[in-house]
């Protein structure tokens, strides 16, 4: 079994949950987003600067891992998957998951965009989930993104009901161009009513990728 993996990142603080940590950048992802900063996790098959394709078994990103296994410990950190959609390989994700030193954190950055079947393997691995919704009025969502958000919304119910609310964090952007204040108001007010949860909003960098 191997990960295919864009990148490894360690010693990241404030920005993926609490203490220190690596996050794991996978390939490939469901959704095109306009501003998307890791655009390259779509093209898996070609080479491209500063960024090496790699596949590595669990044991292998384990002992990449362990090399901060006393910074996680000292504050609270551990391991963060990421991408591109991290979910879209989450049977090699469980298996990292059951071999670290469970004392470490394993949280997960996700559009939750995908099969409820992908979500399964890793449902109660993780500590935390940490879910970016883009929009929850689908009409932005799609164009902001080339990919309905039903499938989301339906996931995030269903994960509602399967993990505890403290360990669901849900993250609304501001999208330059594509919603308002009011819009991100729409989608805050949705989440507070129907996940119970109290969504961070944040601002997304305006890009030209596309």
């Amino acid at each position: 079994m191997f990960g295919d993996i864009l990148s490894i990142s360690r010693l990241r603080m404030g920005t993926d949950g609490n203490g220190i940590s690596t996050l794991v950048v996978f390939f490939d992802c469901p959704l095109y987003c306009k501003y998307c900063i890791n655009d390259f996790c779509h093209k898996p098959q070609k080479p491209f600067v500063g960024v090496q394709h790699a596949a590595f078994t669990p044991q292998e990103l384990i002992e990449i891992l362990k090399q901060d296994d006393i910074y996680y410990l000292m504050s609270g950190g551990g391991v963060v998957f990421g991408g591109g959609e991290p979910l879209l390989q989450s049977k090699y994700i469980h298996k990292v998951c059951t071999m670290v030193d469970q004392r470490w954190a394993k949280r997960i950055e996700t559009s939750l965009n995908v099969p409820w079947d992908n979500i399964k393997p890793v449902l109660y691995d993780m500590d935390e989930w940490i879910i970016d919704i883009k929009d929850i009025n689908s009409d932005i969502y799609k164009s902001y993104t080339k990919t309905d958000n039903k499938n989301m919304i339906e996931n995030l119910l269903k994960l509602r009901n399967k993990v505890s609310k403290d360990k669901i964090h849900i993250r609304i952007p501001k999208i330059p161009d594509y919603n308002t204040s009011y819009d991100i108001e729409k989608s805050v007010e949705w989440i507070r009513d129907n996940i119970g949860v109290e969504p961070e909003v944040f601002s997304y960098i305006k890009t030209i990728n596309r």
